[in-house]
C-alpha cells in the first residue's frame, strides 16, 4: 500500500522559543514580558523590571581533555549558558491593592534540570527589596511567584497548564482564611508549569493563544527543531508582537547563527551525557552482575554456615552425649571402686575369720587329741575294769 503523503504546514516561519537565546530576544521586549505574566497570574502588572541571568552550563574538568572533542565542540561546550528570567514587578491585586513581587521564568528542556530549579530558588528567597510600608521606606523579601515552561511532558497529568497554588486553611475549625499573612507570603510561594509538549494549538481564551506561540510542532528541521512553521492567525495584537519578534529571530542571520551555536553545544553535551550515561549504566550492569555473584556466595555462604551451625548443634550434642556418658562412667567407677572397697573389706574379714578358724580348728584338733588320750585313758581304764570285773567273776565262781 503507497505511503500517503503528509500535507505541508503552511505559515509563517518563526524561531522556536524553547532556545534560550530567541526566548531571552522575546521577553527583552516589556509588552510581551507584562502580557504573559499577566495572563498567568490573572492580575494587572502595572511596572515591571527584568533582572536577565546568565550562567555557565558547562563547567571543564581536565578529564574531558581525554574526550573526543574537536577545539571548536570545545569552545561550545564551554560558552554553553543557561537563561534565566527574573521580573521584578508591581502588581495591582484584584482588590485594588499594590503590591511588589519577584517573578521567576525557568525553562528546562528534561527533567534532568529539576534539581537546578531547587538550588536556584534557594537563591531567590534571599532577594530583598525596598517598599514603603505605613509611610516608610523598608528592605523587605519579595513575594516569589514561578513560571516553569517544560520541555517534557509528565506522567501524572496531561494538563497543559496548571497552577500550585497557596491557600490559608484552620485546620482546629477546619475552614479556609480568608486573609494574607506577610510571614507566609514571604516563605511560601505560587506556581505555574507548563507541559510545552501537550500544547494543541487551540485559540479560545487568552492563555491558549500565548501558549500557542510554544506548541512543538510543524518544525522545519525535525532534528534541530530550531525553527518552526506557525500556521495559525491571530487577532491578539501582543501575540502577534511575539510571532513577529519570533519571525525576525528565524530571518536574522546573527540570530540564527546564535540558535544554531546554541543547538551545536547542546548536540555536543547531550553527547557527552550519553556517554556518561552509557559508562553510568554499564558500571551499573557490572554492579548489578557483582551483587549478583556477591549475593549468590553470601547464599553459599549462608548455606555453609547453616550446615556447619548444624554440625555444631551435632558435636554440641555429642559432646553433651560423652560429658553424660562421662559422668555415668565416672559414677559406675566410684561405684567399683566402693564395692571393690566393699569386697577387700569382706576379704578382709573372711581373712580375720579364716585365721578365727583355723585356731579354733587348731584348738580343736588339740581337744580333739586331748579327748583321743581321754579315751584311750578311758579304753584302758575299761580294760582294766573288765580284767577285774573277769577276775571278780572267777572269784566268785569259786
Amino acid at each position: 500500500m503507497a505511503k500517503v503523503a503528509k500535507k505541508a504546514i503552511k505559515g509563517i516561519e518563526i524561531a522556536n522559543p524553547l532556545y534560550d537565546v530567541v526566548f531571552r530576544r522575546l521577553m527583552e521586549n516589556n509588552r510581551v514580558s507584562t502580557y504573559f505574566i499577566e495572563t498567568f497570574i490573572g492580575e494587572k502588572v502595572t511596572g515591571i523590571t527584568m533582572l536577565a541571568q546568565e550562567t555557565t552550563t558547562f563547567k571543564w574538568s581536565k578529564k574531558f581533555d581525554k574526550a573526543n572533542f574537536t577545539s571548536e565542540e570545545l569552545e561550545q561546550l564551554k560558552e554553553l549558558r543557561v537563561i534565566r528570567l527574573d521580573f521584578v514587578a508591581t502588581i495591582k491585586t484584584n482588590t485594588g491593592e499594590y503590591k511588589k513581587v519577584l517573578i521567576e521564568i525557568q525553562k528546562v528542556r528534561d527533567d534532568m534540570d529539576i534539581m537546578r530549579f531547587r538550588g536556584y530558588l534557594a537563591q531567590q528567597y534571599n532577594k530583598k527589596d525596598t517598599i514603603e510600608v505605613d509611610g516608610k521606606q523598608e528592605t523587605v523579601p519579595l513575594p516569589i511567584i514561578t513560571i516553569y515552561l517544560l520541555g517534557f511532558n509528565l506522567s501524572e497529568s496531561d494538563a497543559i497548564v496548571f497552577r500550585v497554588g497557596r491557600s490559608y486553611h484552620d485546620m482546629i475549625n477546619n475552614k479556609e482564611l480568608k486573609i494574607k499573612i506577610p510571614l507566609a507570603e514571604y516563605l511560601t510561594h505560587d506556581s505555574y508549569m507548563v507541559q510545552l509538549g501537550r500544547i494543541t494549538g487551540k485559540m479560545k481564551t487568552r492563555l491558549e493563544k500565548v501558549l500557542s506561540v510554544f506548541e512543538q510542532k510543524y518544525f522545519v528541521d525535525a532534528k534541530k527543531k530550531t525553527t518552526k512553521n506557525y500556521p495559525r492567525t491571530t487577532n491578539d495584537k501582543t501575540v502577534q508582537l511575539m510571532l513577529d519578534i519570533l519571525e525576525h529571530a528565524s530571518s536574522d542571520p546573527e540570530q540564527r547563527a546564535e540558535i544554531e551555536r546554541e543547538w551545536l553545544s547542546l548536540e555536543v553535551l547531550n553527547s557527552l551525557v550519553k556517554d556518561r550515561d552509557k559508562t553510568i549504566k554499564d558500571l551499573g550492569k557490572k554492579l548489578l552482575k557483582q551483587e549478583k555473584e556477591i549475593t549468590k556466595q553470601g547464599k553459599e555462604l549462608e548455606i555453609r554456615e547453616r550446615e556447619l551451625e548444624t554440625k555444631d548443634k551435632e558435636l554440641e550434642t555429642k559432646d553433651k552425649e560423652l560429658e553424660t556418658k562421662d559422668k555415668e562412667l565416672e559414677t559406675k567407677d566410684k561405684e567399683l571402686e566402693t564395692k571393690d572397697k566393699e569386697l577387700e573389706t569382706k576379704d578382709k574379714e573372711l581373712e580375720t575369720k579364716d585365721k578365727e578358724l583355723e585356731t579354733k580348728d587348731k584348738e580343736l584338733e588339740t581337744k580333739d587329741k586331748e579327748l583321743e588320750t581321754k579315751d584311750k585313758e578311758l579304753e584302758t581304764q575299761a580294760k582294766k575294769i573288765a580284767e577285774l570285773e573277769r577276775l571278780l567273776e572267777q572269784r566268785d565262781i569259786q
